[in-house]
């Protein structure tokens, strides 16, 4: 790419008026400086921030190009230090865009063939497909189905689909009641970044200060339950790998100290519930924690703050239906006929934070024991021989107390 070529530069959320006017801006920006085109061909997108769907058209288009340089004007910039991002300040001058135009050429590869790959629907893939331990990078520089047109609410959409793969991974459905096939649904969380965090802030509120976890590279997080927060020293990708993978030791625990504090500073905190919340779900992957039962009725304590956590596809209908109490895991995915990672993850989400119980009636724990057995009285040969080792032990001690030294 030359300083002499044309730029194809998309647009993102104008109307047909704001668009006039942007064309009329263009002409006389300078002579075959760029000129818009479709999304798909584009060099440059350029994105009003301030509209109220900017910043979902912000975070879906560079999901959707994640390399494609962007030109994002505001009232105030500041929206983030991505390199591919070039700000302009409102109200947007000849120069600034000019300028602007001239940065998205020096990030360009210089190329003389810098067409962009062509969407065969053939090569398309679903979001289905996408391996759920593929890193954030590789993930966003998958192709996937587009609509025919740069209608937000189909961009959201498919941000809504692409993101839904990357909180509870590809897992297929399995055979339930298949022992064997079940095993596969099942993960064990204390084995896992999730676990290290849980007991990480039962160390911190125990002596009353911060902790951190740190790898082998060196800090990955803090942690302040005092004041609810925590500070990623980790990119979103890098924690989500960290998180995926046993940790068999690779993390230890320390106390922040006062040498952690110029980093501290340079950290964005997150409300310490959507860490933990995200944590479980990339730990999960869609399945549930080891020894859930998937029988018992759920209960749902209080609904989760989906305003600031992720938020799982189907979480709203699978809430409704465990607020009631009397839907079990197994009759979640029979009810609302959806995937069951969705479920699984949503449970493993909501129990790292506390808030779901299952409930062990006798009801349930009878229509438990005849979906795994086909019968109750199956089930009693095993109690009496409990019952008869439980006496045993009993007696012996009593004997062994009779006994003469």
């Amino acid at each position: 790419m030359t300083a002499q070529t044309t730029l194809r530069l998309c647009h993102s959320g104008m109307d047909s008026r704001s668009l006039y006017a942007f064309e009329i801006f263009l002409s006389r920006v300078g002579p075959r400086s760029c000129e818009i085109t479709g999304e798909e061909a584009a060099d440059v997108a350029f994105i009003d921030i301030d509209n109220d769907l900017g910043t979902y058209l912000l975070e879906g288009h560079r999901l959707l190009y994640p390399s494609r340089p962007l030109i994002v004007s505001a009232q105030s910039p500041g929206h983030g230090d991505d390199p591919l991002t070039i700000e302009v300040t409102k109200p947007v001058g000849l120069a600034a865009f000019s300028a602007a135009l001239e940065q998205v050429r020096r990030l360009l590869p210089p190329s003389a063939d810098d067409s962009p790959r062509s969407l065969d629907a053939a090569a398309l893939e679903s979001a289905d497909d996408i391996p759920d331990e593929m890193p954030i990078e590789a993930l966003l520089g998958h192709v996937a189905p587009r609509p025919a047109s740069a209608d937000p609410v189909a961009l959201l959409r498919q941000l809504e689909e692409r993101m839904s793969t990357f909180y509870v991974g590809s897992m297929p459905d399995v055979n339930l009641d298949d022992p064997a096939a079940r095993a596969a649904i099942f993960y064990a969380p204390e084995l896992f970044l999730q676990g290290e965090i849980a007991r990480a802030l039962a160390h911190a509120r125990e002596i009353q200060r911060p902790v951190r976890l740190d790898d082998h590279s060196g800090a990955a997080l803090f942690l302040d339950p005092r004041h609810g927060l925590a500070y990623p020293a980790r990119s979103t990708n890098a924690l989500r790998a960290l998180s995926q993978l046993p940790t068999r030791g690779t993390v230890n625990m320390a106390r922040v100290e006062a040498r952690d504090a110029p980093q501290l500073a340079d950290l964005d905190s997150r409300p310490l519930e959507a860490v933990e919340w995200d944590v479980a779900l990339w730990a999960s992957r869609g399945r549930l924690p080891r020894g859930t039962d998937l029988d018992l009725p759920v209960r749902l304590h209080c609904w989760p703050n989906l305003t600031r956590l992720a938020v799982p596809p189907e979480a709203m209908r699978i809430a409704g239906l465990w607020s009631r109490g009397s839907f079990s895991l197994r009759d979640t995915v029979r009810t609302l006929d959806v995937p069951q990672r969705y479920v699984f993850a949503f449970y493993s989400a909501c129990h790292a934070l506390g808030l779901v119980e299952q409930v062990a009636t006798p009801a349930a724990l009878a229509a438990a024991r005849r979906d795994a057995t086909g019968s109750t009285s199956a089930a009693a040969p095993p109690m009496r021989g409990l019952f008869k080792r439980i006496l045993g032990k009993l007696l012996g001690a009593r004997l062994s107390e009779a006994a003469p030294g």
